[in-house]
């Protein structure tokens, strides 16, 4: 099957520095954080984490010559990582959040995917 000029022949998103817009629903989430990142009950601080719950699954294709940023198939959550400012009141709320793509590399990441986002725009506004 030929492929039409300017397109790519994977209908896959690809990782930085790719810009790219997801729907879904963004929900702030605690999790333990420091010291150890392990429980609440062992004296951990909250850790405050924008989720985003995708309206549907997307899959990432790799980066040639990048042995971090492997293939992911069937994702439906994405960490956010705010580079733009959010309000509390987006929680729960349905949502297209731009921004790039990234896997998960060493430190606490809650998701496999994670997103730079520059802006967020919540439905209805």
């Amino acid at each position: 099957m030929a492929v039409p000029a300017g397109a790519r022949a994977s209908d896959c998103l690809r990782y930085e520095p790719e810009d790219v817009t997801l729907a879904g629903t963004l929900q702030l989430q605690v999790y333990p954080g420091p010291p150890h990142y392990k429980s609440f009950d062992t004296g951990d601080q909250p850790e405050s984490v924008w989720m985003l719950t995708l309206v549907k699954p997307i899959c990432v294709d790799a980066t040639p010559g990048d042995a971090a940023n492997t293939a992911a198939v069937q994702v439906v959550r994405v960490q956010i990582v705010p580079r733009a400012p959010f309000s509390v009141s987006y929680n729960g709320r349905v949502a297209h959040v731009q921004g790039t793509l990234y896997r998960a590399r060493g430190g606490h990441p809650h998701a496999d995917i994670l997103m730079r986002a520059t802006s967020v725009t919540p439905e209805g506004r």
